[in-house]
């Protein structure tokens, strides 16, 4: 029994310490940043108003315009792959998130 919870506690200690972060918190706030400037993209028709709202978004965010471009070619060319996994990844959230609101709206009417 002893060594049965010896064994366990160590393999806790093992996986606990294998678990990183898949991303930075710099990345998580791009990540969140990029998701809902796609999201008024797609929900808002009028290309003026939906430029407003990316930069609403951007300075909600603590970004410049610059610094999004600048932080998002940094990430790119740091690991082109994660950069690829991380843009997919956000475009699906995205996506479903629209189609929610979609369903929401067409329910609502």
């Amino acid at each position: 029994m002893k060594k049965g919870l010896i064994f366990i506690f160590f393999f806790s200690l093992i996986l606990l310490s294998c678990q990183r972060e898949r991303y930075s918190s710099a990345e998580k706030k791009f990540m969140k940043t990029y998701k809902e400037i796609l999201i008024a993209r797609y929900t808002i028709e009028d290309s003026v108003e939906a430029n407003k709202k990316v930069m609403e978004i951007l300075k909600h965010n603590g970004f410049t315009f610059r610094k999004f471009l600048d932080f998002s070619w940094e990430l790119r060319t740091k690991d082109v792959r994660k950069f690829n996994e991380m843009m997919d990844s956000i475009r699906n959230q995205a996506a479903r998130e629209v189609i929610e609101l979609r369903k929401k709206e067409i329910q609502g009417r």
